[in-house]
């Protein structure tokens, strides 16, 4: 065969049935040239046609338009196929991903604002990660040729078109977890923390593929085996609580705001360590037993908890009007991503870009947890080095205890019972209650054996008050 011109290659494969497959190659890379052109024809006349039409600006638009066209018909077609209803033998992720929103997320009616957030949340989660593309390790020369996409390295495939049972294995997490922090031409580049997120609900689908199709109970979860080193390092738990300073400064930027119902519902929390969305749409009929506690039917695990309320707490409900324009029995009138950007934007505005709303309930743990008293295990453990609450508890604890002045009801009041989810990300240890923890000790002692002088009566009174209202 004579030279093939400057420009053209000769490109030759071996099919399935044993046959060659000749074709020539036009590759254009000049700066004049709009992108970078990788042609395959079937003749060398073709090959020469193009070429020579390249060179040429009429050439160059006519090729444009029939890139445009080509791009367009085939976007088209990607569109119809995603929107094609899924079959009964399809094990694609995207198939799986849908039947776990139809049957854990929206199975029940989102009758409460909670409701309608968390489910529009998982499914923005489920419908991102179903449209990013990473590297398709698993298709053959066969189909590549089949495409016509055989001259191409790597090929990139959607995760929602991804086979479960063959197709998504641990290296295929890895590669999706590169891919969300480095970004690509259609999605930023997001944050560890965001890509952890995603990975827990790629982690819920494939735990329940066993409830959807018992000839997937041998499926192993990826994300069971994915490089942890990826990850590493970067989902630091927060454990940020205001001092007394940090306080002071708080509520004077929070009383000094137009809009009242803001310092309500960030005192609301110090008082109580509600979570944000539990009272933004708080309710009067939520308070009970004449102020003694707060019933929440809905909360983030989706069950129900009480919050207890102490003295300074119940005052501050009892004196606290509905905001005028609050419906449905409600106390105030914010969305809770509305109540969000108010808040963020007046922390930034004021300098307390550092402060986060749920730094408010960590606080309140953290000074709950500080003193309360001998049958504070949490206390104790942190004080003595102990890894494990739990463990601490099994080997020691022996009595449990109810109401407000136990451990084990401020656990359930704060709406975490794991007692080392408490140990671990809420409790951060003040000196200074714990030495006023010894002197109420010492003061309540005296007054259960009536030898305490007026003088610390007056003390005890005092510091009641004081470690009630911290």
């Amino acid at each position: 065969m004579s030279k093939l011109p400057r420009g053209i290659r000769l490109a030759q494969w071996l099919n399935k049935d044993g046959s060659t497959t000749t074709k020539y190659r036009v590759e254009i890379t000049r700066k004049d040239w709009k992108g970078k052109r990788n042609n395959l024809f079937d003749t060398l006349n073709e090959a020469k046609a193009f070429l020579i039409m390249s060179k040429d600006k009429k050439g160059q638009a006519f090729i444009y338009q029939i890139d445009d066209e080509e791009e367009e018909l085939k976007r088209k077609e990607r569109e119809k196929l995603e929107q094609t209803e899924y079959n009964s033998s399809d094990y694609s992720f995207g198939y799986f991903a849908k039947k776990y929103l139809d049957n854990y997320v929206f199975n029940e009616v989102a009758d409460t604002e909670l409701k309608r957030r968390n489910q529009a949340m998982k499914k923005a989660f489920i419908t991102k990660i179903c449209s990013i593309s990473i590297e398709d390790r698993h298709i053959t020369k066969e189909e590549k040729e089949r495409d016509g996409i055989e001259h191409v390295e790597t090929v990139y495939r959607y995760f929602k078109a991804l086979d479960v049972r063959t197709e998504i294995d641990h290296i295929d997490i890895n590669n999706y977890i590169k891919v969300r922090l480095k970004g690509d031409k259609k999605n930023r580049a997001i944050k560890p923390v965001s890509v952890v997120r995603e990975l827990t609900f790629i982690s819920n689908v494939f735990n329940k593929l066993i409830h959807f199709d018992t000839k997937l109970k041998d499926v192993r979860n990826p994300i069971k085996d994915y490089d942890k080193s990826l990850l590493r390092n970067v989902i630091n738990v927060r454990k940020r609580i205001l001092n007394e300073e940090e306080e002071l400064k708080f509520f004077e930027v929070i009383n000094g705001y137009s809009n009242p119902q803001l310092a309500n519902i960030c005192k609301l929390s110090l008082l109580t360590s509600m979570r944000r969305s539990e009272i933004v749409y708080l309710r009067k009929d939520q308070i009970k037993d004449n102020y003694t506690y707060l019933h929440l039917p809905i909360t983030k695990s989706g069950k129900f908890r009480d919050v207890y309320l102490d003295e300074t707490a119940k005052q501050f409900l009892k004196n606290l009007e509905p905001a005028k324009k609050a419906k449905d029995g409600r106390f105030f009138t914010y969305s809770i991503m509305g109540f969000g950007k108010v808040f963020a934007e007046l922390m930034e505005k004021n300098g307390l870009k550092d402060t986060h709303f749920h730094d408010l309930r960590r606080t309140k743990i953290s000074r709950m947890l500080s003193i309360g008293g001998d049958s504070n295990t949490i206390l104790i453990a942190k004080i003595l080095g102990f890894q494990s609450v739990r463990k601490f508890e099994e080997i020691h604890l022996t009595d449990k205890h109810k109401g407000l002045n136990s451990q084990s009801s401020m656990l359930s009041s704060f709406g975490h019972g794991n007692i080392d989810t408490n140990f671990k990300h809420y409790f951060n240890l003040h000196l200074d209650g714990v030495k006023k923890l010894n002197r109420l000790k010492i003061l309540k002692e005296k007054k259960q054996n009536n030898i305490i002088n007026q003088e610390e009566e007056s003390e005890l009174l005092s510091l009641l008050l004081e470690l009630t209202s911290s």
